[in-house]
């Protein structure tokens, strides 16, 4: 990711990688969080997973070139969903019970902007 932000350019095989590697890791995160919570909880975290599928991709033109602001936005958007899930796993840690009602209308508004995102990216 780095070399392809350096260079301007990067191949579709590279960003579809990277694709990869976020949702599998976003993936660790919340299967982390499923022995925190209960089955409900754990739900509606587990419904983020087709979101995170894919994504970078997109940030390509058909020769290669990197579209570098939308790269960071796609950056941007899923490290705030990552750090938005450290602190759901933070506050289950403390308290199983913690009410995540804030913190989960938070997550929603994020895989929306990325969903709108990709979508506008597609285009």
């Amino acid at each position: 990711m780095q070399k392809s932000m350096a260079t301007g350019r990067s191949s579709y095989v590279e960003m579809r990688a990277a694709s990869r590697m976020v949702a599998h890791n976003m993936r660790l995160k919340i299967n982390s969080i499923k022995s925190l919570t209960s089955g409900r909880k754990y739900s509606e975290l587990a419904t983020i997973f087709p979101t995170l599928s894919s994504g970078y991709e997109f940030t390509l033109t058909p020769n290669g070139i990197l579209k570098r602001n939308d790269l960071e936005e796609l950056l941007s958007l899923d490290s705030d969903i990552a750090l938005l899930l450290n602190s759901i796993e933070d506050s289950l840690k403390i308290d199983g019970q913690a009410d995540l009602k804030h913190q989960l209308d938070a997550l929603k508004e994020f895989l929306d902007k990325r969903k709108m995102l990709i979508e506008t990216l597609k285009a």
